[in-house]
Formats: C-alpha cells, sequence, structure tokens
C-alpha cells in the first residue's frame, strides 16, 4: 500500500512539473490511456487467435503489459510477443 501511494505521488509531482515546463499535461494522459485501451484489445484478440491457431506463446494480461503498450503503442504490444515467442522457444 505504501509503494503505491509513492508511485502515485511521484506520477503526479511528475505530471506538475510537466505542466509548469508548459507540457499539455491532459493531452498526454489521455494518449497513455488510450493507448493502453487499444494494447489491452489487441492482446487480448491475439491471445484469442494464437490460443485458436493451436500456438503456445500468450502475453497476459497484467499491470506491466499494460504500461508497456500505453507507453510505447503499437510497438510495445510487437515487443511483448517477440520477447514472448523468445523466452517460449529457448
Amino acid at each position: 500500500m505504501e509503494n503505491t501511494i509513492f508511485i502515485m505521488l511521484f506520477v503526479g509531482g511528475f505530471l506538475v512539473f510537466l505542466g509548469s515546463m508548459g507540457v499539455d499535461v491532459i493531452r498526454l494522459v489521455l494518449n497513455f490511456l488510450v493507448r493502453c485501451l487499444s494494447g489491452l484489445v489487441i492482446i487480448y484478440v491475439v491471445n484469442f487467435l494464437v490460443e485458436y491457431f493451436g500456438g503456445n506463446f500468450i502475453v497476459n494480461i497484467n499491470e506491466i503489459t499494460i504500461g508497456v503498450s500505453g507507453f510505447l503503442g503499437i510497438w510495445g504490444v510487437i515487443l511483448l510477443y517477440a520477447l514472448q515467442y523468445y523466452f517460449t522457444i529457448t
């Protein structure tokens, strides 16, 4: 619980800092949330298709994968599947 509060305070302080530097913080946060949601949908659909066709490299949906897809977008989702494929084969 204390780690969550510390992380939220850090992120809030960072957003306030960016706002004071002239960055449009609302646009930045909304862009991140849209990327998170689209990454979540893409991971869910691709997991379904991989499982349907008999593959065995499923990317789990958790906080880290949503954060990576939110930060990197579609390339983050591709990176997650590439890493999962690599670690499944070796």
